[in-house]
């Protein structure tokens, strides 16, 4: 007679492995649901904070400057042999067909733009933040450009309120509006010194929802972006969450989203299929509110008027020109000066310089400590705007393309 010994021990084993197995299921089960429950507490503490804004009235102008038009530059409109002419444009032009109204087909966009007096576009609805119980919603501030006749902030509670568009701040793409309302919701705000690559975010907007809000997840993949402002993340961002938050996993605001470029620029909205976003953050908005509170304020990037050595590796930033009729030469820098603090905050190296700098405004005045052979000399600066580039040769850069290359054709 066999021994059952090994066949009950085998059983015993395998029965081991099957529950270690079902709990181990079990307990990702509930990882999982533990997470998603987590994700549903995030989105409802700060969706009442979030708003809609629709603005009525206004268009988008892009100028182009003088030197770039023809002097015969007209709207394009269709020929007589076009399939798309029109009964109404022989109406406008009072049934004179010739010559007025009727310019050539251009050859291109650029060469149409060029020719227009200015690139015009219709803007959508967009997201905002309310950060005030008493009314203050920050947003981002591409939206205004277009100078709308009306705003109007529909809160989560389905009420629609008038708007008034105080400030913007055009170093950061935020915008400061004003509604008459009390006793509103407010987020928790994250301190973006605490942010870590790789830590979870959400981007939440408001603009195409009639209920609740859109949310695209990812990371913070980056910090200190845009001159030391911003931070980066992989969350889609898009004309519809553009003055949304990015929040943490626990509904915490890490930054306000905003259509802007890698350098600090304006950017176009519409091209922001990117791979990456950036959320401008708001440590205090109080100050904020403070800065922008005001009508019809704007404030602009802090310009200093240098040029720096950036391969220096010592301490400090070494300033090899101080451009004339700006803040650093106004102020009394010199060439050859290294500035090691501004407002009290030490000077690594160009880089902390260009952030120490981009953290003040056109107009602040920021006392900077420069080091002049053997002896610190303080200096009280008042900084500028940045100059307008001019056009190079009397050309507008236009994106190179790649030509396509021409199908094969078969051998045989």
């Amino acid at each position: 007679m066999k021994s059952t010994v090994p066949t009950v021990l085998g059983l015993a084993f395998l029965g081991a492995i099957l529950f270690v197995a079902a709990t181990a299921n079990a307990q990702e089960m509930d990882e999982l649901e533990a997470l998603q429950i987590t994700i549903k507490r995030a989105i409802a503490k700060i969706e009442p904070c979030v708003v809609k804004i629709t603005t009525v009235g206004g268009i988008r102008s892009v100028d182009v400057p003088d030197e770039f038009k023809p002097d015969d530059a007209a709207p394009e409109r269709p020929r007589e042999d076009d399939d798309d002419a029109r009964e109404q444009d022989d109406e406008e032009d009072g049934g004179n067909n010739e010559g007025r109204g009727r310019t050539p087909r251009f050859k291109n966009e650029f060469e149409k733009l060029l020719a227009l007096p200015g690139f015009k576009k219709a803007e959508g609805p967009t997201t905002g933040l309310i950060i005030s119980e008493d009314g203050y919603i920050i947003t981002s501030a591409w939206n205004f450009d277009s100078k709308p006749q009306a705003t109007i902030v529909s809160t989560s509670d389905g009420r629609a309120h008038a708007a008034q568009l105080l400030g913007i701040d055009r170093a950061t793409g935020l915008a400061l509006l004003k509604i008459d309302a009390f006793d509103l919701p407010i987020p928790r705000f994250r301190d973006p010194k605490t942010a870590k690559e790789g830590a979870w975010a959400f981007a939440i907007g408001k603009a195409l929802t009639t209920r609740g809000v859109e949310i695209k997840y990812g990371i913070i993949s980056a910090k200190n972006r845009v001159g030391g402002k911003a931070l980066q993340t992989d969350a889609a961002c898009s004309p519809s969450n553009y003055g949304g938050p990015l929040i943490d996993i626990e509904g915490r605001v890490w930054g306000l989203l905003v259509p802007i470029g890698v350098r600090g620029e304006e950017t176009n909205p519409n091209y922001y299929d990117s791979g990456i976003g950036f959320a401008i953050p708001i440590p205090d908005p109080d100050h904020l509110i403070e800065r922008l509170g005001e009508e019809g304020k704007e404030l602009f990037p802090a310009y200093l008027g240098v040029m720096m050595d950036k391969d220096r590796t010592e301490d400090g930033a070494k300033i090899v020109k101080v451009l004339p009729n700006h803040g650093a030469g106004k102020g009394g820098m010199k060439n050859g000066d290294i500035v090691i603090s501004v407002n009290g905050e030490r000077v690594k190296n160009a880089f902390t310089l260009r952030f120490a700098i981009g953290r003040s405004r056109a107009g602040d005045v920021a006392e900077i400590v420069v080091l002049r052979g053997k002896e610190n000399v303080k200096l009280k600066i008042t900084f500028g705007t940045r100059p307008k580039p001019k056009a190079r040769g009397g050309k507008i850069p236009i994106p190179a393309r790649i030509p396509r290359k021409a199908p094969e054709k078969d051998g045989g």
